[in-house]
């Protein structure tokens, strides 16, 4: 049957949804998988002919308590649409923002048939990204997907002027159906369980994945019968299905996870690291399914992507992508949306149909590849992998090592450890006991049960980003003690501790009422409100990368909270003081129930921190703003070989944080001037002078005040940059690449500042950028929560008022120095004017150096008797700061040198 509509997105949103980009270059295999109608249908212990290993492998049917039943395959309908209502539905979604003569964001179009054809590749890019409209509803994101890939086909098939077939870019005829028998047992563990006997091998696809430079175009084209998923014939391929202790949220999606090892290689454990050495080229595979209902009113499981991660060393030459499945679930084609500098793989939204019957869909997010570096980056073993460790593979009992009571653990789930021992995936242990245990990893124990829980939450859903090699941390070091992994900071949690900005504490227990603080908007207890709320400008919500609401984060922190010692409870009997804390329990049970529920759709807010290219400054007017009032002083200061040199002038502004493995000179001589900052009370030096830190003007301004949003490498990455998306659709630049990045041609993007503004014309732009220019809005509240001091020796007011008064922009914290040192309170803590930062003492030096050059420091200013000329003094000295950082961002960290922080001495 075919139909055709007149209603384009509602239409759409019922209609086949799912979206498969081919990528097409730098793939080893271009051509369609080869068809075979009868896989999946082979009967139990019938390998198929030609199979690599010992012989045929004896499966047992799977004892897992999550069950994972496939759905048969949909029947799907053929649609056609009509160039006019394509154009009328781009306009409608698209008009307001960017049709001629409107250019939002440096981007238009005309909705005539040539303006479409020209710009509907953007258009498709964007729409399918979730990216445009920004900030969108789930139901605007379903309009903007089924927009995407009524674009996409259209341009597939020559952008006629007529009638077109709205297709799924990623259908093909053929490919590979799971059989009945196989989809009706599967669990996480696969449908079967292989016999403990010696794998099978695949010595041909071992030496395929050795010579890859990236993935292949399908999924059918890696590991032999991956497609199948039958786990007997996997087995005999070598490849075979575990589950983890600690699962991820990933809104309630089932999954099965697998893994093959390359023949004649071995997962093994060290006890002495209580880490698993995996080899180069071993492969993990990870399922997504989600349930539909169908027209009978069966619940099956559709797979939406596989994720496969190509383990190599070091773990950045790992090869990982996604691999999304077709309406059908016959062919899994490799996601590569392409981000906004042609990079590969970028977010994207995919509608899929939860009812048969009624046409009902959810949206489904697939993260990007930078979402998959942020996360995978603080892997336990450095090797990109998360889910396969000594604890997670390591099942434990519903009741044990912080296993919900509520869990039925299974013999097969139970098992897996001694069975791949068995089967010679993992060697250098005799059985699982050998392996650690969550409650005694580590030096500490937890105080009770729900500290235990929430720790083996944590590991899966926090822990990546939280540990010394985390996203969370490397973004912000400032953070570096929240370590959430086993063995972190979680076990006896300092209750006392506050935010890096000390202004608010993870667990405040100064509330009155305790149930109706936990339903308050903003809870006392930021820990809590971290997975509670949505993100606003202080907070950003977590677990991130996440899609979906998953109610047991909030339970499971509320419940914690409710456990640990009170002090309004001290002087109680032990009695009392448990009475108290079951009401407390309870109280935290029935708060979260009453606040947390699963939305009813998923809402994405799409990330892509990358630049255009070619590239283009992200306020294009700069030309007619910098040199006219009120930034007529960014032409009138000089830059000068003096601030190049003091940009980079080593000043000693602290002591390193000794570390084992961290080796200073022993009989390292004072430096040229002795400040009382470094001498103890009795006059010798309070760490060998061996030790002392040094930095540089540059760095401290880019770390102390840009890295904040910029990340530390200058690639726009950072908790506050996911902050301003979420909150406002605002992009923080990623500096490394866009503007001290080069063209194709070689040329450096700066010359173009330099042409108009002369020589380091890029240092006043960029100053520009960071003192207003930029057309991002920045709250008071936004910029106190999120410029830290961290472990930068810069010092300012903590103040959200005086945010206000410094003009909310990021060069406001160099104003903000600057004041300190021209009242000479810098590094004080002083009450008034406010100075924030004490320990920044050792830094008074070096910021009066950036704050006075070609900018002296008169008795009248340092007084503040002369009001403007006080005024022109800031101006001049914010100015300075903002140069520093230029020539640091130009000379090292766009050459991917990052200057070590003082708890960095193992990056000297």
């Amino acid at each position: 049957m075919v139909m055709t509509r007149n209603r384009l997105v509602t239409s759409l949103a019922l209609s086949v949804s799912m979206l498969v980009l081919a990528m097409t270059a730098g793939c080893p295999s271009p051509g369609k998988p080869d068809v075979d109608p009868d896989a999946g249908w082979t009967e139990p212990n019938t390998p198929d002919a030609g199979d690599a290993g010992p012989g045929p492998v004896t499966c047992n049917p799977a004892r897992s308590n999550e069950r994972i039943p496939l759905r048969r395959a949909a029947t799907r309908e053929v649609v056609t649409e009509t160039f006019d209502n394509l154009k009328a539905s781009v306009d409608a979604q698209c008009g307001s923002c960017h049709k001629v003569p409107e250019a939002r964001g440096g981007f238009q179009y005309t909705s005539d048939l040539a303006g479409l054809r020209a710009t509907a590749p953007s258009l498709a890019r964007m729409a399918s990204q979730g990216a445009m409209p920004p900030l969108p509803t789930p139901e605007q994101l379903k309009q903007a997907v089924a927009l995407g890939q009524a674009l996409t086909s259209w341009l597939a098939q020559g952008a006629p002027e007529g009638t077109f077939e709205v297709r799924e870019e990623g259908s093909t005829d053929g490919g590979v159906t799971v059989g009945r028998d196989v989809g009706e047992a599967m669990t996480d563990l696969g449908n079967c369980i292989p016999e403990s006997k010696p794998l099978g091998s695949d010595p041909e696809k071992d030496a395929f994945f050795a010579s890859l430079t990236a993935l292949p175009r399908y999924l059918s084209e890696t590991d032999t019968d991956i497609v199948t998923f039958d786990a007997q014939k996997l087995a005999e391929h070598g490849t075979i299905a575990f589950a983890p202790t600690y699962p991820l949220f990933s809104d309630h999606a089932k999954k099965l996870r697998q893994v093959h090892v390359p023949a004649g290689k071995s997962i093994r454990y060290d006890s002495t690291t209580k880490r698993f050495e995996i080899p180069p080229n071993t492969r993990f595979y990870k399922t997504f399914f989600k349930p539909v209902k169908d027209a009978q009113g069966q619940v099956g499981y559709r797979k939406i992507e596989t994720r496969l991660i190509v383990v190599r060393q070091p773990w950045q030459d790992s090869l990982f992508g996604t691999y999304i499945w077709n309406e059908d679930e016959t062919v899994a084609e490799l996601h590569d949306l392409r981000y906004r500098d042609g990079s590969s793989f970028s977010d994207r939204v995919l509608v899929y149909r939860t009812d048969e019957a009624t046409g009902a869909t959810r949206n489904y997010a697939v993260p990007g590849r930078h979402r998959c570096i942020d996360c995978h980056t603080g892997s336990e073993g450095q090797n990109f992998v998360l889910g396969f460790t000594p604890l997670q593979l390591n099942r434990r009992p519903g009741g044990e090592g912080g296993v919900g009571t509520e869990t039925d653990v299974l013999e097969d789930e139970l098992s897996q450890v001694d069975r791949m021992i068995s089967y010679g995936v993992l060697t250098g242990i005799r059985s699982s006991a050998d392996l650690p245990k969550l409650e005694t990893y580590g030096s500490k124990r937890a105080r009770n049960t729900q500290e235990l829980e929430l720790q083996g939450y944590f590991i899966p859903n926090c822990a990546q980003c939280h540990n010394p090699n985390g996203f969370a941390v490397i973004s912000n070091p400032a953070i570096a003690s929240l370590d959430f992994s086993a063995g972190g900071i979680l076990f006896q949690f300092p209750t006392s501790l506050k935010e890096s900005n000390g202004l608010r504490s993870y667990v405040n227990f100064g509330v009155t009422d305790f149930a109706a603080d936990l339903k308050s908007p903003i809870p006392a207890s930021t820990l809590y409100q971290r997975v509670a709320r949505d993100t606003d400008e202080r907070i950003i919500h977590m677990p991130a990368n996440v899609p979906g609401q998953d109610c047991r984060a909030p339970l499971l922190v509320a419940r914690w909270i409710a456990s640990l010692d009170w002090p309004k409870d001290a002087g109680l009997s032990a009695a009392q003081k448990e009475a108290n804390r079951q009401e407390r329990l309870r109280q935290a049970e029935l708060a979260v129930k009453e606040t947390c529920q699963d939305p009813p759709d998923v809402r994405w807010v799409s990330e892509d921190f990358t630049d255009k290219v070619p590239y283009e400054p992200r306020n294009t007017h700069w030309e007619s703003n910098i040199g006219v009032p009120p930034f007529d002083y960014l032409t009138r200061y000089p830059i000068t070989a003096e601030h190049e040199a003091l940009a980079r002038q080593r000043i000693p502004t602290n002591f390193w944080t000794p570390k084992p493995g961290c080796r200073f000179e022993t009989n390292a001589p004072p430096p040229e001037s002795v400040e009382p900052w470094m001498l103890d009370r009795l006059g010798s030096p309070k760490q060998p002078w061996g030790e002392l830190y040094y930095s540089t003007p540059g760095a401290a301004v880019f770390q102390g005040i840009c890295a904040n949003c910029h990340g530390r490498a200058g690639d726009g990455q950072s908790g506050a940059a996911k902050t301003l998306v979420a909150l406002n659709g605002a992009r923080v630049a990623n500096l490394a690449k866009g503007l001290f990045g080069t063209s194709s041609t070689g040329e450096s993007h700066l010359a173009m500042f330099e042409r108009v503004l002369g020589q380091h014309g890029g240092a006043r732009y960029m100053t520009w950028m960071a003192a207003g220019g930029t057309t991002v809005t920045f709250t008071p509240e936004f910029m106190q929560a999120w410029i830290k001091y961290g472990e930068v020796d810069i010092d300012f007011s903590p103040r959200e008022t005086d945010w206000g008064k410094w003009g909310a922009n990021m060069l406001g914290a160099a104003r903000g120095a600057c004041d300190l040192v021209r009242v000479g309170k810098f590094g004080t803590g002083s009450s008034e004017p406010p100075s924030g930062n004490p320990s920044a003492i050792g830094g008074a030096t070096l910021w009066k150096k950036i704050c006075t050059l070609d900018n002296p420091l008169t008795p009248a200013i340092e007084e503040g008797t002369d009001s403007t000329a006080v005024s022109e003094w800031l101006q001049h000295a914010q100015f300075n700061a903002g140069v520093m950082a230029y020539f640091y961002l130009r000379d090292e960290l766009s050459k991917g040198r990052i200057y070590p922080l003082r708890s960095e001495c193992e990056k000297r």
